[in-house]
Parts: C-alpha cells; structure tokens; sequence
C-alpha cells in the first residue's frame, strides 16, 4: 500500500475511494471463488457489526472454502492446458494431470514444489500419486515444444523463435534454445518398456482373435494404454543439433549439453547424470540460481488480483523488460520467497490490501500509454466465462460449490491389478468385456485344442464354470476365505467387495434429480455443476466455451471478447429457461417467499446485484409490478442478469 501510494503522489494522482461493503463483498467472491455470494450470504455479511475485522474475515472464510479450489483450478489448468482427453490416447488420460492440478491447489501444495514434481515427473501415468507426467504426456511427441511452453509458463520468455533461428527480438539464439531443450530432451512419445512384459504376450494374442468388426481391438486399446504410458527416462541432458543446422557456432547434427541460459549457468554434470537431467533442470527452475522463477508468478498472481501485472505480457519478458513499479514488483518477489511459495498466504496479502478495497477506475487503461497504471484501484473487468456460469447457477441451484458430477472412476486400481496379471489374464479380461467372455474363451481355448478345466471341485465365484485353486484366496467382507481360479478373478472379487462395503446414498433433494451424499456432497446432471467440475476443458456448445472459456490448445486462451450468439443467450437462453421459467430457482424462491412487493424487488436485487436497491429501481420496479402484475418480477430479474453491473467485476 505505502509503494502504490508514493507512486500515485509521484504522478500527483490520488488513490480511489475505499468501496462499499456490497461493492466489496461481491469483488471477494468473484474474485477468491469465482462466483456471486447467495442471498444468505451477503445478509450475513452486510449485517456483522465487525465494522473493523468482517472483510479479512471474509477473506479468510473464502480462501478456506471448497469455492477457492473450484476457482482457481481454472487459472492453473488454462496455464498449464490440462485436458482430460489427449490426442493420441484412448480414454481420459489426461485425468490424472488434472487431479494432481486440483490436489495442488486443495492441498495448497508450495509452488516450487509443485513445479519440481511437474518438471522432474516419472513413471506409468496411472499410476495413483504420479498424475504429473500428464505436463509431459499433455505435449507427447513434442518434446521441443514442451521445453517452449515450460520456459513461457515458469520464466516468462517466448522462446518459440528460436526453435528454428537465433531469436529476431532478443539474444537467445538457435543452440541456446536446443541447450535448454536437452534437460527434458529424449521423452519420446511416453511409452513405458520397464514393467510392461505381459503386454508383449497380451499383443500377440489379441492379433491371433477372430475380430472382424475391430471391437475387440478397441477394447485392447484401453487396456494397452492403461498399462503403456508413462515417462522411463529421467534424462540424459544431451540432444542434437537440426541436420539443417546454419549457423557458424556448431555443426548440423551436432551433439550439444544441456545449459541454462538464465541466471547462475547449470552444465551437463556427474550429478546430473545419476539424478537425471529433468530434475537437474527442475531444481534449477524453482531455485534461487534461477532469477526469473518468483518474478514470474509473483507478476501472474498479482495481475491475477488486480487486473494488471506489474510486466505485461506476464510470459514475454525480454533482457530489456523493466516492471510499471519496479520497487512493487521487487517486494512482491520477497513476500513470495518469505511465504516459502505459498500461493494462498501470498493471495491473503493482496486481498487484505487497501488497493483491493478500492473502487475500480471507470476507464480502461491502455497498456500503450506514457503512464503507467498506478493502482489507485483493481481495474474493471468483465466475469470470465466461468465466473458467469458458476453465478447463473447461484440463481438456479443452493450450495453451488457441493455439487459434484459422478464422474467414472479413474483407472488407478486397473492399472495394478493389469500390471499383475499375464498376458492370458489380460485377453481373458478383455475376451469378459467384450463378449461375455467365458464362452467365447473357451471356444477359442477348443479350437486350439486346450481344455477348459472341469467344474468337479469348488467353482470359482467368478467365473462359475472353472474351477477353484485353493493357493489363490482372497477374505470377502464376510470373514470368509474364498478360493479363485486365478488372480484376475480373485481382484475382481476384491473390487465387487470394496463397492459393496461403500455407504449408500442417504436420499433424494426435493427436485428429485440430485443425489445427497456424504459430507453434504450433492450429486447432480453435468449442466447443473460448476464449471470446474464440467471437464477439462468445458464442452463444446456449453455457455462457457461460448463466452470464451479456454480449449486448453494454447496457455492461457480463454478470452472476455464480446458476442452477439453471448447476448442472445442471455436474452432468451439459460436464463429464460432455467431460472425464469423455473419456480424451483433459488432467484424465483427468494422473491416468492417474500409477502411485500417492497421486500420481493429487494430480494430480487440482493440476490443478483447483492445490494438493496435505490430510489428510483425500487420505484420504477413498483410501478412495473402495478402496471404489469407479477409477471413484471420475472421481467424485472431478467433485466438485472443482462446488466452490465451484473456481468462485470467492479
């Protein structure tokens, strides 16, 4: 506040007002958790008598709340282009890259070392814990890319230029750019050959199927890529040269060692060779040898909070680029290193900050003038798409941040069970899934001239038609030792027991479409969550893809560009159909309960714009009311949701 504050007197400007308690409240909400409050809760607010402590206690409310994870999952995943789906994988590969994306954030993991678990990541990539390797697997067969993107997001350089030629705009060069690239270079495409043996035998099998219409080979496909993707390598810290090489510091094709290129230089060593190269580099990254690493997120998050960073662009930073506020910027930079990369503690400071309390200037700054923007305030922005989603179903549903989508479960414990089975139990699996199984393995298994063993002992659980071996068991919930015919039957029966044991839904919600869980989880139909919880990224059509929520292609690519297919679904679109239209809707509810056409207009207005209305909208909307009759409630709430003052952040 003192630094913001020496800079306005320095350019004779003054600070802005501090903002009132509903223009604060809705700010808070829409900024830490990315929605509007409920009616509930802007009354609870606005009436603690706290005049001195009620808005850090609200900050810290929020930043505890399930709303702050929800939130800024999407700044991260639409940095880091997490997406559920990958381009070349069967299934939702990608899942595990994003839930280690959401348990950083929940667990309000240090961001170091978040980075150097993303940075230095290895193994089978369903593996349960190592969700990590989806940052290399979310660039799989293009490594040097990967290594652009890397130096974008974690140092705020645009290195892609010189991928292909030594940088127009600034000093990096060619060799340079292939030097860096050889601490991550030789992930290949990110399939494992460590512990995947039986999926030789498995291939092989699978090929020997009769399988005219491919189904058989699809379903092999899931269950290959369970068990195939992940990072072997750690990193050898060398790479070559383009063959088209051009410039007089090398040869084409030559063989070139991994060096930084910023900050204290780190070389191809003995400890990066019994390390590996990957996490060389990735201790680097996050360390104080690396000048750039706090700048850079200190600089994201600010401008995060304020509407501005300190550098823009925050990720093409150049040797020349000098921050607006240089003595601001620098300090942000200690409270990162003093908070030892905690994210949240960081984000408390500047939401605690007398700048954040201040009224937002009524005209856009432009990047391009003389004048730096001083911070007399956080600028006005318009919601993100999220944000616009996520307080539309303030309106429609209760308790928005427990709604959950069920979600298939993740492909964890197939991955060990698949990894401890042979090639033959994993075509007997698949042979299961496809067909029925039983019949068709033993046609197979006859045709070959093998015997499926007769059923004259104890019969597998399972599989009733062969028979049991009493060295294969496995305890049911019951106590009771029970023998299987092999080991893929026996984790089968082990799963079918896990899911029986689990605790049944506790009932319905009145609109009969919800299911209530535990721990007041709610779950509900994809179009009734919030975005985070929609998939990664949102789908194509959905109203956040269509007002420019991020495709995950590119970092950072949502936008807040204006419409007109935008203005129509808010003139007759979601809002129509799904609060209007629907007395169930948390804004139809509140004003139908209220008794006075006063006390209706006010919940109206507190439920949408969380603030009372004045004079003049309490009188024009009693008039509309005696003009109209209720129909004029519905217009009225309508026309409060298409309102700028509803759509931007003040």
């Amino acid at each position: 506040d003192t630094l913001v504050d020496q800079e306005l007197r320095k350019y004779n400007s003054r600070p802005n007002k501090t903002i009132e308690d509903e223009t604060f409240l809705r700010r808070a909400y829409l900024k830490i958790i990315g929605r509007i409050p409920s009616i509930e809760e802007t009354y609870a607010f606005l009436q603690n008598r706290n005049r001195t402590s009620k808005r850090r206690q609200l900050v810290d409310q929020l930043l505890n709340s399930e709303g702050y994870a929800s939130h800024w999952f999407h700044f991260w995943a639409d940095i880091l282009r997490a997406k559920d789906r990958t381009q070349g994988a069967s299934g939702a590969t990608g899942r595990p890259y994003v839930s280690f994306i959401k348990d950083f954030i929940h667990s309000n993991k240090p961001y170091d070392q978040f980075v150097r678990e993303l940075i230095s990541s290895s193994g089978p990539i369903w593996e349960k814990g190592n969700g990590a390797v989806g940052y290399y697997f979310r660039d799989r067969g293009m490594p040097l890319d990967n290594m652009a993107n890397t130096v974008r997001i974690f140092l705020g350089t645009s290195l892609e230029c010189a991928q292909c030629h030594d940088h127009p705009f600034d000093r990096w060069t060619q060799k340079q750019f292939y030097e860096m690239s050889a601490f991550t270079h030789g992930v290949g495409d990110l399939r494992r050959k460590e512990g995947t043996k039986n999926l030789a035998s498995f291939n092989k099998l699978v090929r020997e199927q009769e399988d005219e219409d491919g189904k058989l080979r699809r379903s092999a496909r899931t269950i290959r890529d369970i068990l195939q993707f992940g990072l072997d390598s750690r990193g050898k810290g060398k790479i070559r040269l383009p063959k088209d090489y051009q410039y007089d510091n090398a040869k084409p094709n030559e063989e070139v060692n991994a060096r930084t290129i910023f900050g204290l230089a780190v070389e191809l060593d003995e400890n990066m060779k019994e390390i590996g190269s990957r996490e060389t580099y990735a201790n680097w990254l996050a360390s104080d040898a690396n000048p750039r690493f706090t700048t850079v997120v200190a600089n994201r998050l600010w401008k995060q909070v304020m509407g501005i960073g300190l550098i823009e662009p925050v990720d093409n930073m150049m040797d020349d680029t000098t921050a607006s506020h240089p003595a601001l910027l620098a300090y942000l930079e200690k409270l990162m290193y003093a908070l030892d990369y905690d994210t949240k503690e960081f984000l408390r400071v500047l939401y605690n900050t007398k700048i954040f309390n201040r009224a937002s200037p009524r005209q856009q700054h432009s990047l391009s003038s003389d004048i730096p923007y001083l911070y007399p305030g956080p600028t006005l922005e318009r919601m993100t798409a999220e944000q616009i989603w996520d307080s539309l179903l303030v309106l429609t549903y209760p308790d928005v941040d427990n709604r959950k989508m069920k979600n298939e479960p993740m492909e964890y414990d197939k991955f060990v069970r698949y990894t401890s089975m042979s090639g033959q139990e994993l075509l007997s699996e698949l042979l299961t899934k496809v067909n029925g199984g039983d019949k068709m393995m033993a046609e197979n298994n006859n045709a070959k001239g093998k015997k499926v063993a007769p059923a004259d002992n104890v019969n597998c659980p399972i599989k009733t038609n062969r028979t049991a071996d009493p060295s294969i068991t496995a305890v049911g919930n019951d106590g009771k030792a029970v023998a299987f015919c092999c080991n893929n039957c026996k984790n089968r029966f082990i799963e079918q027991q896990a899911t029986a044991s689990k605790p049944k839904p506790s009932g319905k919600q009145a609109g009969g479409n919800d299911m209530m869980m535990g721990g007041g989880v709610v779950y509900a139909k994809r179009n009734e969550v919030r975005a985070s919880e929609l998939g990664s990224p949102a789908p194509i059509g959905h109203l956040v893809r269509e007002f420019g929520g991020s495709d995950r292609e590119q970092i950072q690519n949502g936008h807040k560009d204006a419409s007109v297919t935008q203005i129509l679904n808010l003139l007759n679109g979601y809002v129509e159909k799904n609060v209007i239209c629907n007395k169930k809707a948390v804004a139809m509810k509140n004003m139908a309960t209220e008794e006075t056409l006063d006390k209706k207009v006010s919940a109206i207005f507190y439920t949408i714009l969380n603030r009372k209305p004045d004079a003049h909208e309490q009188r024009d909307a009693k008039d509309a009311v005696k003009r109209h009759g209720d129909e004029a409630y519905a217009d009225l709430l309508w026309t409060l949701v298409n309102s700028h003052e509803f759509l931007f952040v003040q």
